[in-house]
């Protein structure tokens, strides 16, 4: 009867703990980017696939490909020249939610956060620290950070660069199931 109990009480802890670690994801977060000095380069990317932990692992990946330009000559001189796609084609973040215990999963609000990860683009891995918001509506979150990037720092280069924009703002807005 004892070890009945127990094993019933160490099934009831282990479910507990799977259900605490309750995973978010989905294949349509927004990526968007725009050059500070030039808004005229301004691409999106909505096919980015993001999975978000209740213990604050978040992670992003998508194809560099996948950014659309409103003049289709922008878009080859992106994959072609700047990001070389076809050498190069994903862009990706693994970080971790550092203040993840003040967001609520099961209480409607917005929840500030700050995240710490590492973003790979253009083969170079560089830590990103930046703040954001959770939202939860319904039980169900959504994640928007704004941060921006020097190009330099990703090895991307070029005579356009220098003659156009180095710093690009970063916005990325993930809804969850």
């Amino acid at each position: 009867m004892k070890t009945s109990m127990i094993a019933l009480l160490l099934v009831l802890f282990t479910f507990g703990q799977v259900h605490a670690q309750k995973i978010y994801s989905t294949k349509a977060a927004t990526v968007r980017f725009i050059a500070v000095d030039d808004k005229d380069i301004d691409a999106t990317n909505t096919k980015a696939v993001s999975r978000l932990e209740a213990n604050g692992k978040l992670s992003f990946i998508m194809l560099m490909k996948d950014f659309g330009f409103e003049m289709d000559l922008m878009q080859k001189h992106f994959n072609d020249e700047y990001v070389e796609s076809d050498k190069f084609p994903r862009g990706i973040f693994n970080g971790q939610i550092t203040n993840i215990k003040s967001v609520n999963f099961t209480k409607d609000g917005s929840y500030p956060i700050m995240v710490k990860g590492n973003m790979q683009v253009h083969g170079v891995n560089k830590a990103i620290e930046t703040k954001g918001v959770i939202q939860i509506s319904k039980g169900l979150p959504k994640a928007t950070a704004k941060f921006t990037v020097s190009l330099k720092d990703f090895g991307i280069g070029g005579v356009l660069i220098k003659m156009v924009a180095d710093q690009i703002d970063v916005e990325v807005v993930a809804s969850y199931q």
